[in-house]
C-alpha cells in the first residue's frame, strides 16, 4: 500500500484513513448508527489540522470513557451533553478505552485518525512515510476481521504537490459509507 499512496496528499490519506475506520465500524458493529463519529473525522479534511484534534480526541473512548457524567470543563465546546450522552451509549458494551491497545479495537481503531493529524504536528511532513506505518496498522485490523479495504483510488485525486504535501481541503463527506447511505 505505501506506493499506491506515496503520491498522495496528508489530508488524503488521512482520508483513506477514515475510510479505513468506517468500513471498521459498519462490519463490526452494523446495527450501531455511527454518523456523530463519522461527522467529526471528516471534518479533518475540511480544517486546519491544528484545530481538528482537540475536536476530535473528544470523541475517542479512551478521553470520553475517564468520565462518568458529562463535564463542560472538560469537553468546553468540542462536545455537547447530548453528544457525549449519545457516544456513551454507542460505545457500552463495546469498548473500555485502552489507551493504544490493539485488542480494544475500537478505541484503537478510533485513534488512528488523529494519530494521523499528530505524526507531523510541528514538522515538515517530507516524504510522509511515518504515516504509512499508521495507515498499515488500520489496514490490519480490517484484513484480521476479514473486512475489505477500502478503495484507495478514491483518494489519489488528492496530491502530495499541493501545499507542501498537505493536500488541499476538500469535505471529504461524500467519501463516506456511513454518511452516504
Amino acid at each position: 500500500m505505501n506506493n499506491k499512496l506515496s503520491t498522495v496528499s496528508m489530508n488524503g490519506r488521512m482520508a483513506y484513513v477514515i475510510m479505513c475506520v468506517e468500513a471498521y465500524l459498519i462490519n463490526k458493529y452494523p446495527d450501531r448508527d455511527w454518523s456523530i463519529i463519522s461527522r467529526k473525522m471528516w471534518q479533518a479534511t475540511s480544517m486546519n489540522w491544528a484545530d481538528w484534534p482537540d475536536m476530535f480526541s473528544s470523541v475517542i473512548p479512551e478521553v470520553l470513557l475517564q468520565y462518568p457524567e458529562y463535564s463542560a470543563e472538560a469537553f468546553g465546546e468540542t462536545l455537547s451533553k447530548s453528544e457525549f450522552s449519545v457516544l456513551k451509549e454507542l460505545y457500552d458494551g463495546i469498548t473500555d478505552g485502552i489507551e493504544d491497545d490493539p485488542s480494544d479495537e475500537l478505541n484503537y481503531m478510533l485513534n488512528k485518525p488523529f494519530e494521523m493529524s499528530m505524526v507531523y504536528e510541528g514538522k515538515v511532513i517530507g516524504d510522509g512515510q511515518e504515516s504509512f506505518g499508521i495507515i498499515e496498522k488500520a489496514e490490519r485490523v480490517l484484513t484480521q476481521n476479514g473486512i475489505a479495504l477500502p478503495d484507495y483510488t478514491k483518494v489519489l485525486f488528492s496530491s502530495a504537490n499541493e501545499l507542501n504535501g498537505w493536500g488541499n481541503d476538500f469535505d471529504g463527506e461524500y467519501l463516506s459509507i456511513i454518511l452516504t447511505q
